[in-house]
């Protein structure tokens, strides 16, 4: 039986380059105890009981002898690589068991390896030659690409911040060309109203304190407006700037249109234009001017519009004034002094130093109606007149009739009592007696007043109960 190998056991092998030429054999696999061991063939000239055996070549001559002394022989050195042999088996036999490099003296094993120049490998060193020569190529160029990068960021940063010093210098130099250019030399009045000087009205735009002083490209016009409003609720400017450094203003004056009662008890009076415009909010009288009643206002400001901008009594007020204005009536004799606004679908109207009631009615058709009364007003007024002389207490003008304008001698809401009907003549057959018309007629018993129906509760049971 082969004794196997266990997997555990490890052959380990060193070569040196005069190994091959040794005739010193190695067991890789380690001796067999249990094998036989062979001996080996003495070689020629050994004995073959440990004594030499002569050789006749190696005898040398006794002529030699003679003439050559003989040496000393020198001890045999141990050779420094074990020769080894092994059997057919491959089994190491033979009585030096000491294994290569176990010695002391034994020497290390070195592996050379050649290297065949062949073709491919000199392509091979070409191309990986070349593969270096690239990516060298490419990090210098690479380099140089973020060196160029950076060097024209810097160039750019440079440029900006110059380009900015330079807009902004720029600019400041501008701003000042522009403030000694465009600063406020004059204010022009254009249509001064009657009452007023230009002095007055520079003085209350003011922008006497802004002259020389201020840019006229940073005035405001509205505001320039409404310092003149404010200061005196009669003028009504329009401001315009003028390059390069002047500022017109045009003045117009409000007129006086109505005079209204407002307040919680309407004790105050204000003073309106046509547009509503409170000309002064605490006038001490009328000034001869139409009163307008019956104005739900609870305040009224200088300068501003009467009430809220969705007051629709104040809207009323408005168009009836307008329109009153655009068609002369505030002037005619005799002249309207007096409007009632309470109800807005009963609007009237009353003519001073007399008992004349004109009967406007909604709003509706306003213009319509307002030219009718403009037409016929000398008609209507002597048509009137006749009325008073005849004895009637009053007169009433009916815009808003059907046919036109109609006059009543009835005051406002007045309504024709309505007249009994005739009594009919009971008929009777012949032969029947008339009935006597001295005699009292029957009363006609009146009729009884039905008792209420009570809907009697329902049944507890009832489920639509509740």
């Amino acid at each position: 039986m082969i004794k196997k190998k266990k997997r555990s056991e490890r052959a380990s092998f060193l070569f040196d380059d005069d190994a091959g030429k040794s005739t010193e054999t190695i067991d890789l696999f380690g001796s067999d105890d249990n094998a036989p061991e062979e001996q080996p063939e003495p070689a020629i000239g050994e004995p073959t009981d440990g004594e030499p055996v002569p050789r006749e070549a190696d005898e040398p001559s006794d002529a030699a002898a003679e003439d050559v002394p003989a040496k000393p022989k020198k001890a045999d050195k141990p050779s420094e690589t074990p020769t080894f042999r092994f059997d057919r088996y491959g089994r190491r036999v033979g009585k030096k068991k000491a294994r290569y490099g176990k010695r002391k003296n034994a020497p290390k094993a070195t592996t050379t390896v050649v290297e065949h120049d062949t073709e491919a490998k000199r392509e091979y060193d070409e191309a990986r030659a070349r593969s270096r020569a690239r990516a060298e190529k490419r990090a210098r160029e690479e380099a140089r690409q973020a060196e160029l990068l950076k060097a024209e960021r810097k160039k750019r940063r440079q440029r900006s911040t110059s380009t900015m010093i330079m807009g902004i210098l720029a600019i400041a130099v501008l701003a000042a060309l522009t403030w000694f250019i465009t600063r406020l030399s004059s204010v022009h009045v254009t249509n001064v109203p009657s009452g007023y000087t230009e002095e007055q009205i520079i003085d209350l735009t003011g922008l006497r304190s802004k002259l020389r002083k201020r840019s006229a490209l940073f005035i405001s016009t509205a505001d320039v407006e409404k310092h003149i409003r404010d200061n005196d609720a009669y003028l009504d400017a329009t401001v315009r700037f003028s390059f390069p450094s002047t500022i017109h203003v045009t003045v117009s004056k409000r007129e006086e249109a109505a005079c209204v009662r407002w307040g919680p008890q309407s004790e105050y009076l204000a003073i309106i234009d046509e547009n509503g415009i409170v000309l002064n909010a605490a006038a001490e009288s009328t000034n001869g001017l139409l009163i307008a009643d019956g104005m739900s206002i609870s305040s009224a400001v200088n300068g501003t519009r009467l009430g809220d901008a969705s007051d629709i009594q104040v809207a009323a007020l408005i168009r009836l004034l307008t329109k009153l204005k655009e068609l002369g009536l505030l002037e005619r004799t005799p002249k309207i002094n007096r409007i009632d606004m309470t109800e807005l679908m009963q609007i009237r109207m009353y003519i001073e130093g007399t008992p004349y009631t004109i009967e406007v009615g909604d709003t509706s058709n306003l213009e319509t109606k307002l030219m009718l009364l403009t037409k016929h007003w000398t008609e209507i007024m002597d048509e009137a007149a006749d009325f008073i002389r005849e004895g009637k207490p009053t007169a009433t003008i009916y815009l808003y009739s059907k046919g036109g304008v109609n006059i009543s001698p009835y005051e406002p809401g007045y309504s024709l009592p309505t007249l009994a009907p005739a009594s009919v003549s009971p008929s009777f057959e012949p032969g029947e007696q008339p009935q006597n018309p001295a005699e009292p007629a029957t009363p006609t018993p009146e009729p009884s007043t039905p008792a209420p129906q009570v809907t009697p509760m329902p049944h507890q049971d009832d489920p639509f109960t509740g």
